[in-house]
């Protein structure tokens, strides 16, 4: 989701209200420009409004993004905030958190998991069935199993709703045997199935939404880091264990 056009004209088309209502209190004006922002995040059902580590600036949680906006609700800033001092990226950290507070909150049961012997590590995957390096990913699975790593697969159809990706997702959650069917569909093959009414597809695709992941495979690691694209099961690994 490219979301920088849209932050830009929002902050535009609110500046002038801002600016020609001095009196009113800044804090009414900062919630009705995050309510509009939040239209844009289909997964995100509110923000967190918090003092930044920069004076005369809070910084918003809506899903996994940060933006910052001036206490006088006059200014919106979309970047990153670096503490020079201790080399730390401050905005990645509320991401990491707010990654993790939102996938923790994602059931279990909706997603597709292979359990290695012994776990080490768990990664969510955003997968697509007709991404190819997301068949590559799959491809190596007991790899990446027999390394420790245990694989939580989340359905993100990067052509969106009502396509045949889309189709596909639907007729491998929906399926009686998820693992099976996604072992058949990432090999190419067809899947029988039709919608559900407890398809965690739309689920999956709105986080994927909130995350800002726009490509597959997108994986989340237990530390609430994405590394965006395929990764071989031993750089997986090493990537994972640098994390601690």
């Amino acid at each position: 989701m490219q979301i920088f056009p849209i932050l830009t004209f929002i902050l535009l088309f609110f500046s002038v209200e801002v600016s020609s209502n001095e009196g009113k209190d800044s804090l009414q004006e900062i919630d009705l420009i995050l309510q509009t922002l939040l239209e844009i995040f289909p997964g995100a059902n509110g923000y967190t409004l918090d003092d930044s580590a920069v004076d005369g600036l809070y910084a918003v949680n809506i899903g996994s993004e940060v933006i910052y906006i001036s206490k006088d609700g006059k200014f919106l800033i979309r970047g990153e905030i670096l503490d020079l001092q201790n080399s730390v990226n401050l905005t990645e950290e509320k991401r990491v958190l707010a990654r993790l507070d939102a996938i923790q909150s994602m059931d279990e049961k909706t997603m597709i998991i292979y359990e290695p012997k012994k776990t080490n590590h768990t990664v969510t995957i955003f997968t697509d069935i007709d991404c190819g390096y997301c068949r590559k990913f799959h491809q190596q699975i007991d790899d990446y199993l027999d390394l420790g790593i245990r694989v939580r697969y989340l359905s993100f159809p990067r052509t969106g709703p009502e396509t045949e990706s889309w189709e596909k997702a639907h007729s491998v959650w929906c399926s009686k045997d998820r693992q099976g069917s996604l072992d058949r569909a990432k090999q190419g093959k067809k899947v029988d199935g039709d919608n559900c009414p407890d398809s965690p597809v739309q689920s999956h695709y709105n986080l994927g939404s909130v995350f800002n992941i726009s490509g597959t495979p997108t994986i989340l690691t237990d530390k609430g880091k994405l590394i965006v694209g395929y990764l071989p099961p031993e750089s997986l690994l090493f990537r994972l264990n640098e994390e601690g």
